[in-house]
């Protein structure tokens, strides 16, 4: 039981890779992992924008394309004029007088108007039955008392010419809408009674306006949002691509050369030569060995001189350069780069 438990240890053991991962590998691999995060991040939020941009150029163009319609001037028993069932009028069901109310314009050709009129008007009259004549003098009259209510009322105000054209507009809340245009004389009354009047009816509304306005500007937004992802991101790759610049101090510390100064020379002088004069069996080349190992080294280094000593034992040092070198008391050196004070007062850190 035991060797069976020893051997499956064993096998465990022996499943362990060899090669194990450093903490500098380690950093390496973190590095190149948070870049390709950033790369992918920085495409996917440029993506965005032009996503988002496509979808607000696509719905501000489907809510600028109109509907169109049109409608013919005929003679009736309570006198000429033009009645068209428009339909079902969609949009925001928001009542009331607001931006989202769906515009309509009339657009009346007048070849030849009535002599006895004074103006032309216009109604959309909210009623599902265009054939229903009490419902739409009922609403022409709810139109003229609030035309900012449940139906709409326009008027040119003045008589029309022939050969002019006329534009009626009119805003509506969503539902079903009855367009009534005619000629109206001085007793309110339609001025065609005959049906003389020769004119071409016409009309566009645009029931998508503020349905996809409020989509376009909502993909707007969005756009927005991922632009400033995007540079945020680009702004990050950039600064893990780019070598991090070296600093002044450090450029000044590696100009001046080594971190602290030269080490100090010999403790003492070179050791005296033999006390006597050579023995009679030295050889020519004994002597001369001899005399090169007693002449004195010239290659002496020299310490920097002590320009100051503080109380706490800092040392500050020549550096024979312009600088100077700060000693601590435990013998370390501050790798600050030094120089005098103004009036040669003090010592300073050194700016560029």
């Amino acid at each position: 039981m035991l060797e069976d438990e020893d051997s499956d240890i064993g096998d465990g053991i022996g499943s362990v890779p060899s090669e194990v991962l450093v903490d500098e590998d380690r950093d390496e691999m973190l590095v190149e992992m948070t870049l390709e995060a950033r790369l992918e991040g920085l495409e996917r939020a440029r993506w965005n924008v032009f996503m988002f941009l496509g979808v607000a150029i696509i719905m501000f163009a489907f809510a600028l394309f109109p509907m169109s319609f049109s409608t013919e001037y005929q003679a009736s028993f309570a006198g000429a004029q033009a009645t068209k069932d428009v339909g079902l009028v969609w949009g925001m069901p928001i009542p009331g007088n607001d931006v989202t109310d769906v515009p309509i314009r009339v657009t009346v050709d007048v070849e030849s108007p009535p002599p006895t009129h004074i103006e032309l008007v216009g109604y959309m009259v909210h009623a599902k039955d265009c054939t229903d004549s009490e419902a739409l003098s009922n609403g022409q009259e709810a139109a003229e008392a609030d035309p900012t209510g449940e139906h709409a009322f326009a008027t040119t105000g003045n008589m029309v010419v022939g050969g002019e054209s006329v534009d009626l507009r009119f805003r509506v809340d969503p539902g079903q809408y009855c367009l009534i245009v005619k000629f109206r004389d001085v007793d309110q009354n339609n001025a065609d009674q005959t049906g003389t009047a020769q004119v071409d009816i016409s009309g566009k509304m645009w029931p998508n306006q503020a349905i996809a306005g409020v989509f376009g500007l909502t993909a707007i937004v969005f756009a927005g949002l991922s632009f400033v992802g995007a540079q945020r991101h680009g702004h990050e790759v950039r600064e893990m691509q780019q070598p991090k610049e070296e600093s002044i101090e450090q450029s000044v510390l590696a100009a001046s050369g080594p971190s602290g100064p030269p080490a100090a020379g010999p403790s003492g002088p070179p050791q005296a030569g033999p006390s006597g004069p050579p023995g009679a069996a030295a050889t020519d080349s004994n002597v001369v060995d001899e005399a090169v190992s007693t002449e004195p080294s010239d290659e002496t280094t020299v310490e920097p001189a002590l320009l100051q000593q503080d109380e706490d034992g800092t040392a500050w040092l020549d550096a024979g350069n312009g600088y100077v070198h700060k000693r601590l008391p435990d013998g370390s050196f501050d790798q600050t780069v030094w120089v005098r004070g103004p009036g040669g007062e003090g010592f300073v850190p050194h700016e560029a």
